[in-house]
């Protein structure tokens, strides 16, 4: 009993297992873990070989694409067992950073993680997070371990991951300059220098990596909200007890830093590279919703990318209240360790926002399923083999064409007038990316004198969402 109990045998039986239940789920599921993002991250690695220049798209994350594409061979399961990897080494070394650090309980690292579903969930999809996690723990991991040229290399590449990268980046060089190991910091600039050679041979623009990101605009379409926005967020996202940690290690941070020799503690790692880098990114992206600025749209789902960081810091709030109760009585301190851990173990699956929504999280969203059981029917029916214009890239998911491929697929950004169709060519219009992406409303395509509306579908979620699509051709 007492050797089962054993740190390593403890976390990595628990890694395991979490493995394969994550394999099984992504082969038999049906969503994508997410809509238009998700499946389009898909494509634009799916298609790199055929059209090259999406190695170096911005918005499709290069560094992504690069090492997603292999996988997608197998396809969108392919990426979702990329992801899963991802993830995973994304945990594996947050439990190697926290046996550097000797924390205590660490072995329980991994349940902590996967117990917030936001994290599974985006694991389970093709979304670009779960990458730009296990490259942050990896960079986190060697740099403490003082493999410092490894690990600042590796993480100058994250801005190509996630655009929120450029944050990290300067909580690095923050720290690299308080700690004293400032000849490293010209390695954060080794991802960049990399990155703009290579990608000058398709834009001609050795400044493309900075020309090109898409979110460099002080505006939003999808408008702004409150500054406590993120903060009531992620309540929802890690549910009451795994908050409650989340909060008290904060305080615990915070009583540690100046509790004692506050100057020393002032510099050291797990401050600036746990917390800092966790601190620099939920302030920032509080204020670009807060403001409605970068195009941010308010997704909790972001905050994959330091939930490892989040996961280290309910560690300590656990930590601490062992430390409380271990003052009081042991027997105390551990039946409220393996309560806690039981009640992490069970939350995801009460009754609560942050529980999972069996089966809603493992299938396609309500617009996907409107696209996939009707639209594409339809025009497989009643407009085979013609060119579709679309504003919902999951349309071409869906029908499984190459979007990169004008001849087959083109976005609404493609056509100067949509007056201007031929009869083989076919209009689809939807009530969320037309009216928000493209700024095209239902009324814009209905006006055109030379289109005609072939037919629509509605259809009402259980959350009272309207799903909307329309098909217009020429008259």
């Amino acid at each position: 009993m007492i050797d089962f109990l054993n740190s390593k045998k403890i976390f990595y039986t628990s890694i395991t297992i979490i493995a394969t239940i994550l394999v099984c789920v992504a082969l038999y599921m049906e969503g994508t873990g997410g809509g238009g993002d998700s499946t389009f991250h898909y494509q634009y690695s799916k298609f790199a070989l055929q059209h090259p220049e999406n190695f170096f798209d911005h918005w499709a994350k290069p560094v992504f694409t690069m090492l997603a594409f292999p996988f997608t061979f197998m396809g969108f399961k392919g990426i979702m067992i990329f992801n899963i990897l991802m993830s995973l080494i994304a945990c594996i070394y947050t439990y190697k950073t926290l046996q550097t650090f000797n924390t205590k309980n660490s072995q329980w690292i991994a349940i902590i993680l996967y117990s917030i579903t936001l994290y599974v969930t985006v694991t389970l999809s093709g979304l670009t997070e779960p990458l730009s996690a296990a490259m942050l723990m990896l960079s986190i991991y060697l740099i403490v371990k003082n493999k410092n040229i490894l690990g600042v290399s590796i993480i100058s590449f994250l801005p190509f991951v996630r655009s929120e990268g450029l944050i990290i980046l300067g909580v690095f060089f923050i720290y690299l300059f308080l700690s004293k190991k400032i000849k490293f910091i010209p390695f954060l600039a080794i991802g960049h220098a990399i990155m703009s050679v290579i990608g000058s041979f398709y834009y001609h623009d050795l400044l493309w990596v900075f020309n090109k990101i898409p979110y460099a605009h002080l505006g939003s379409v999808y408008g702004k909200g409150t500054w406590y926005h993120f903060l009531e967020q992620l309540f929802f996202q890690m549910g009451f007890v795994e908050y409650s940690l989340f909060i008290l290690g904060g305080i615990f941070m915070i009583n540690f830093l100046f509790k004692n020799n506050a100057k020393t503690h002032f510099f050291n790692e797990k401050l600036w590279l746990i917390y800092g880098c966790f601190m620099a990114f939920f302030i920032a992206h509080s204020c670009f919703w807060a403001l409605g600025i970068f195009n941010s749209m308010g997704l909790s789902r972001v905050f994959v990318f330091v939930m490892p960081l989040m996961a280290m810091i309910v560690l300590d709030g656990f930590n601490y209240i062992e430390l409380l109760t271990l003052k009081l009585n042991i027997k105390l301190a551990n039946f409220t360790k393996y309560t806690i851990i039981l009640l992490l173990l069970i939350f995801p699956f009460l009754n609560s926002p942050a529980s999972y929504k069996i089966p809603e999280n493992f299938e396609l969203e309500s617009t996907q399923k409107v696209v996939k059981n009707s639209v594409i029917p339809y025009l497989k029916m009643y407009h085979p083999n013609k060119t579709v214009i679309i504003s919902d890239v999951g349309i071409s998911f869906f029908l499984n064409i190459d979007p990169f491929d004008k001849k087959s697929c083109k976005m609404y950004y493609d056509i100067s007038d949509f007056n201007l169709i031929d009869s083989n060519q076919v209009i689809i219009w939807d009530n969320w990316f037309s009216p928000v992406e493209y700024a095209t409303p239902f009324e814009k395509l209905a006006k055109c004198n030379t289109l005609k509306m072939d037919t629509t579908f509605n259809y009402t979620d259980k959350k009272g969402r309207e799903v909307q699509y329309a098909v217009f051709s020429k008259k």
